[in-house]
């Protein structure tokens, strides 16, 4: 059986098989620089992983035994052909980026049947044009160049074509040298260019993405720029994560707040080839809570972001916002720039469709955003995610919406694996690609096979399991350090929960381990080293459970201290896997307060 990542919306099994041989060329018809070349190198690097075959790569003499890259600009439609025969392999599309497509599906057979592919006939085409993924690379990890080509180059195997990075201050802007010490370890224009490049030869859109509305709490607590604030006195408050999440807003009525966000989206924009620029503008908290308090809410926001649309507009390109706010007066959508996507989110497993229908009825070209639920988690909740994407994809195909853009974020200082957010992108692209998702279970099946070669099928069935495993959150448990601590807005309490309920959960946590050491034995040798990361993973929810129900009842625990130390320290390499230092020390903090608490 074969498992493809998304599903083809058309696939016939013929009688037969095509054998690939050191005769099987690559050739590359009517486009033989760009994205033909790179699903081309693509198919090539797979051949000799799989195989170990070098295929020369040619332009033109298509021969019997040859895989033909081809494309055809009077074929009907978008989406692509992939046909399989005894005698060859060829790939058509209107458009490069359609074989493209194409070439990716070939790949996922090539992995999984080696030399001798069987014949087949698909006809696939996406219901979503815009396929994204969207990463945050602010609340606490700054990836590392290499994760975000490896990113990338997911992306592309699973036909994903946008990608945005979610950014606040953890860009190296020019004339903001306050920003860079909170960063510690900034992303460089050098590394978004070079991003850029690679993702354009692998037909995916990086899409310039900038907070510049509400979410600007580094910015705004600087002294230079606190004045800017909604809140008067912002550079007051302690940096802590609960207090980032809900602070600060700009105040849009002071015209140097334009001019300084105007100056910031130029010069971001510079860097990008995309036709979108993303202003974001979602969750402005303190909005007429401060300097402007007793305005109007509509007023004061659509003023400051229609002036921000209109100014991405005459850069040339088409701007991008998110849909939270505008959800309380769909009616103003019509004062903002013809062809504003609104970006709908969502993130419930039992999410409703009336924002979707309600922004369809006002006329809006929308985004449907659902998320892989990775954030205050040491793992992705992948279960609320399948049943959440699910929903969103099927609202967006029944009114019409113009793509789907499946989040990933990283509130509370990002403490989950980006790696670990694989299977909720691959989740993510089935349900932009087909508008639904297939059977929970067979779709990890077809992950854990394909993806991380586990013969058993069953790693992505346990690792969901084991993220529904935790008993206190590691919201709640940065919380309760700051109320301590006197940083914490607010009233804080939680009461600790029944040890029997503490037990069946460490139970639950064994088991999960114990499961999965054994499909260890049946993955291929390199994926092994994730099973390492997601024990690391099971061992945070239980010695997290653990630390915070003691100091929740005043006891003393000191085995547990001394394990979270040592469990820091190899939470610490695997962040460097993927991650710049970037704010590794909020979570080192925690641990620290915590230690004390229990010795």
């Amino acid at each position: 059986m074969l498992h493809l990542l998304p599903a083809p919306k058309s696939l016939r099994m013929d009688e037969g098989f095509f054998v690939i041989s050191p005769r099987t060329r690559i050739v590359m018809e009517h486009a033989f620089m760009g994205k033909l070349r790179t699903a081309a190198e693509q198919l090539q690097q797979e051949v000799e992983a799989v195989c170990g075959l070098h295929l020369e790569l040619a332009g033109a003499g298509v021969q019997a035994g040859d895989i033909r890259l081809r494309t055809v600009p009077d074929k009907p439609g978008d989406g692509y052909t992939l046909t399989i025969t005894p005698d060859g392999v060829t790939i058509c599309g209107r458009w490069v980026t359609d074989v493209l497509c194409g070439a990716q599906t070939l790949r996922q057979i090539i992995r999984q049947c080696g030399w001798t592919l069987p014949a087949l006939a698909i006809e696939d085409a996406a219901t979503f044009r815009a396929r994204g993924f969207y990463h945050d690379v602010t609340r606490g990890r700054i990836p590392t160049l290499d994760w975000l080509m490896h990113l990338a180059d997911a992306c592309c195997l699973y036909k994903i074509n946008q990608l945005q990075l979610y950014v606040e201050h953890t860009y190296l802007f020019r004339d903001l040298p306050e920003l860079h010490a909170v960063a510690g370890t900034p992303l460089t224009a050098e590394e978004i260019l070079a991003l850029d490049d690679y993702c354009a030869c692998r037909g995916i859109d990086l899409v310039p993405s900038l907070s510049t509305f509400g979410h600007l709490f580094e910015l705004l607590r600087t002294r230079r720029f606190s004045h800017l604030c909604e809140l008067p006195e912002s550079d007051r408050m302690p940096s802590t994560m609960p207090n980032r999440m809900a602070h600060h807003t700009i105040d849009p009525t002071n015209p140097e707040s334009l001019r300084l966000i105007l100056s910031m989206i130029d010069e971001y924009m510079a860097l990008f080839r995309s036709p979108y620029f993303n202003i974001c503008a979602d969750e402005t908290f303190d909005l007429g809570k401060g300097r402007n308090q007793g305005r109007e809410e509509r007023a004061l926001y659509m003023g400051f972001v229609r002036a921000l649309c209109e100014h991405v507009v005459t850069r040339g390109r088409t701007p991008m916002f998110w849909g939270d706010i505008v959800l309380r007066f769909p009616d103003a959508l019509g004062e903002l720039p013809e062809g504003t996507i609104c970006l709908n989110w969502g993130y419930s497993a039992t999410e409703r469709e009336d924002a979707t229908r309600i922004l369809a009825q006002a006329g809006a070209t929308q985004y449907v955003c659902p998320g892989v639920s990775s954030w205050n988690q040491w793992l992705p909740r992948i279960h609320n995610s399948c049943h959440n994407i699910r929903r969103m994809a099927e609202y967006g195909a029944k009114y019409g919406a113009a793509g789907l853009l499946n989040t990933d974020w990283g509130d509370y200082g990002h403490i989950s694996d980006p790696r670990f957010s694989l299977p909720g992108l691959m989740i993510g692209a089935c349900a932009a690609w087909n508008g639904t998702l297939p059977d929970v279970n067979a779709l990890l099946e077809s992950i854990s096979r394909l993806h991380y070669g586990d013969r058993s099928g069953r790693v992505c069935g346990i690792i969901a399991e084991l993220a529904d495993a935790p008993v206190y959150g590691w919201w709640n448990i940065v919380r309760h350090k700051d109320h301590q601590q006197g940083v914490l807005e607010g009233d804080w309490q939680l009461r600790a929960v029944p040890e029997e309920a503490l037990l069946a959960a460490r139970e639950r946590v064994g088991a999960a381990e114990a499961a999965l050491r054994d499909c260890a034995l049946h993955m291929d040798a390199p994926h092994r080293p994730m099973i390492a990361r997601w024990l690391n993973a099971a061992e945070a929810i239980r010695l997290w459970d653990a630390a915070y129900h003691a100091v929740l009842k005043g006891a003393k625990a000191p085995d547990v201290a001394k394990a979270l130390e040592r469990w820091l320290r190899r939470y610490e390499r695997q962040w460097r896997e993927v991650s710049k230092e970037s704010e590794l020390w909020r979570i080192r903090d925690v641990v620290a307060w915590y230690v004390q608490q229990l010795m």
